[in-house]
This record gives structure tokens, sequence and C-alpha cells, in this order.
């Protein structure tokens, strides 16, 4: 567990952020870490992959990155996950209100395109794992939120690629993690499981409110889930989108404009 750079906020500084009466679940508070990347660099031996990146990613904010292969969109997350350190610049966090002091890299949950579930424990045992024995219950709710309550006791071979999936969401969630990393986790999955998990990260990123970056190559997907679509261009941000769609998103004329608009930005770099 690594202590992570973290600010207190005086009063909320986005009293007015997307989780409110119209679209909150029994008022839940924001939990979301506000994240702030400045002058960031990383260079592996002479190539250079992000370059004097400046970023903001409010409390509880969903922000999608899209761009072309090697643009620097995983190696990013990675810095932000405490994976890998940057060659330079800093990236700080502030906590939100009403919540435990402080944060550490234990805050940060990633998920990847492979789930990474132990093959010798149940899928219980794997959402339960760093949990204390008092919060066992809790593993069991989260099985219950993803839908795989009946499934607790399987081996996670014997699940689909989408059930594995849910499971890992899980597994991610059940530690109330303030930043959800996304990396591709829905890549490998057929279009209607790919659809289901869309709808199930935003129900739970909605209830929950933690904050939440999504890399993916999926255009569709960031305008579908995303408050923002960052564009990364050889390690830098070329163009930013503010996706002012209603949830839940409808695939209408204002979405296929949107879509079309950061998809011929991505083909542009």
């Amino acid at each position: 567990m690594t202590d992570l750079s973290i600010q207190q906020y005086a009063k909320d500084p986005y009293p007015d952020h997307h989780i409110n009466e119209s679209n909150a679940v029994d008022n839940t508070p924001i939990i979301g870490a506000e994240i702030n990347i400045e002058q960031l660099y990383k260079f592996y031996d002479k190539v250079t992959v992000l370059e004097d990146l400046d970023l903001q990613i409010a409390p509880g904010e969903f922000v999608a990155i899209v761009g072309r292969s090697g643009c620097g969109k995983s190696t990013l997350l990675r810095l932000i996950a405490d994976l890998e350190q940057p060659s330079y610049g800093e990236i700080k966090f502030k906590s939100a209100l009403n919540f435990r002091e402080g944060i550490t890299s234990d805050d940060i949950r990633v998920m990847f395109q492979d789930p990474r579930l132990l093959p010798w424990k149940s899928v219980l045992k794997n959402v339960q794992l760093g949990l204390d024995n008092s919060q066992h219950d809790k593993a069991k709710n989260l099985l219950s939120k993803v839908g795989l309550d009946e499934k607790a006791e399987l081996w996670p071979a014997q699940l689909s690629g989408g059930q594995r999936q849910r499971a890992a969401l899980a597994r991610a969630l059940s530690h109330t993690p303030r930043i959800l990393l996304l990396d591709e986790p829905l890549g490998a999955l057929d279009a209607l499981t790919r659809l289901d998990m869309q709808a199930l990260i935003e129900r739970l990123w909605l209830e929950q409110g933690f904050t939440t970056i999504l890399v993916t190559h999926d255009v569709s997907e960031a305008v579908q889930l995303a408050d923002r679509i960052i564009l990364l261009d050889k390690g830098r941000i070329a163009q930013q989108f503010k996706v002012d769609l209603a949830r839940p998103r409808q695939k209408n004329s204002q979405f296929a404009a949107l879509e079309q608009q950061v998809l011929q930005a991505v083909l542009s770099t």
C-alpha cells in the first residue's frame, strides 16, 4: 500500500456535478477522488510515450480516453494506478468530502481486458480477496449486484467471458475504490455482452460515485458512458469532447453526430 499525494477540500468544489436528484441512487454522496495531472512525461529508454500532459478530472467524473494504438492511453492509466512512476511531472489527488481521510494505492482499482481471476479459488473467494472476515457479506452483496449470486461457488473456468468480467468488476468494487481504471475491459466480449456490461458499469458508477477513467478503442462506447472524452495523440492531449447527453443515453441523432465527430478526430491523428 503506497501513500499518494493528497489534499483535502475545504468545501465541495463541484456541488452541481453529475450525481444529483435525477440520477443518484438513494442520494449516495460522491466518494470519488479528484485527479490533477501536471506536466507529465513518461520515457522508455529514448522513446517518449507521454509528453507535457496536463489533465484535471473531477471527483465522480467518468472520463473516456481514446486514440490510436501506442498513443499512451494504457501507460497513463498505469501511472495513475501507481503501477509505474512518471519520468517527470506530478499526479495529485484530492479526497471527496465525508469519506475516510487520506488516499493510498489501495483506493485505486484497475480492470483489464483479462479478468485475472485466480483459477484455484471460487468466484466468491476471488471477490473476497483482501477483505477482512467481517466484510465477507459485502462480497456476496456485490455478486448479487452484478448478477452472479447463483455463481458464487463456481470456479472461474465455469463462467462465460462476460460473467468473468462481472466477477472482476465485483472484486474491484469490493474495496470501495475512489478511482476505478478500466483498461479495455470489454474488448474481448461479444456485442450483446458488451452492451450489458456497459449498462452494469454505468449503474454501479451512478450508485457509488467513484471517479472512472475508461481506455477504449470503441468510440461508441466512449460516448455511451463518459461525461468527457479525451483524445490522445503521440502522448499529448489532442482534443477534448464534453458529452452533454442525458442518461441513460439514447442512440439518437445527437449521439450519432458526436460519435462521428470523435471518430473523425481519431482518424485524423
